[in-house]
């Protein structure tokens, strides 16, 4: 693959919010597993493990979890400024769309293994390292989904205390092991528009930081505030 292909890949993931009932293929699921297997690690610790959820019976119970949750959400969103709310938290209503997703994976961390890394490492910025080594693998799950024709979303209230808890439980997960995500993923029923993606010339600093290009603090909200205008405009991005 060229960089050009590369990049044509990484502007083709999106996060997804409407899908298709057709069933994804077993091929394509253990492809995207494939490729989170081969994700960069600390110290090659490979943290991670994979459960694939396809039953709906599993599926609606980790929805109706994610649903008990929505109130307290929306409560806590409505504390924020107006225009700085997340359109995610604006209502209490259950996550419908979300059922719609033939498949979940949900990606479970292993804490032990930051003791992989040097001992300093582990001190000084294990959870990180861990965190760091759980999103490769994740971003490469979304762009091989991505590179397979699916949609893919984030679900990362199932990270949660609560869900987490009670996801645990039903899952059978072991205590040791943590919820670090989960995908949802299924092919997707409409495609979003072009999201709105900063200027690299507003991103990039030549051999010291650029102070002319610090945003001030009211410049970072209305930057925050124009990215949820974008998500709830009529057409915007799922």
């Amino acid at each position: 693959m060229d960089y050009d292909a590369f990049l044509a890949l990484v502007k083709k993931r999106r996060s997804i919010r409407r899908f298709k009932p057709d069933p994804v293929p077993d091929e394509y699921i253990d492809k995207i597993v494939e490729a989170a297997r081969w994700a960069p690690s600390s110290a090659n610790s490979q943290p991670w493990e994979f459960i694939i959820i396809k039953e709906k019976e599993t599926r609606d119970k980790i929805v109706d979890l994610i649903d008990a949750t929505k109130e307290e959400t929306y409560r806590m969103e409505q504390t924020r400024e107006e225009r700085l709310r997340h359109p995610g938290g604006r209502s209490a209503a259950p996550e419908e769309a979300l059922r719609q997703a033939p498949v979940l994976i949900v990606v479970l961390g292993d804490p032990r293994m930051k003791e992989a890394s040097i001992l300093t490492a582990v001190h000084n910025h294990g959870d990180a390292n861990l965190n760091t080594s759980l999103a490769n693998a994740f971003i490469y799950m979304h762009l091989a989904a991505a590179s397979l024709g699916l949609g893919s979303r984030y679900v990362s209230s199932t990270s949660s205390p609560f869900v987490q808890a009670l996801m645990k439980d039903l899952l059978g997960i072991p205590k040791q092991l943590e919820i670090y995500d989960t995908i949802a993923l299924g092919f997707r029923a409409g495609e979003p528009r072009p999201r709105l993606v900063r200027e690299k010339s507003e991103l990039v600093h030549r051999g010291r930081y650029d102070r002319s290009k610090f945003r001030t603090d009211k410049e970072a909200e209305d930057f925050i505030a124009s990215i949820h205008r974008d998500r709830i405009t009529p057409g915007g991005p799922a």
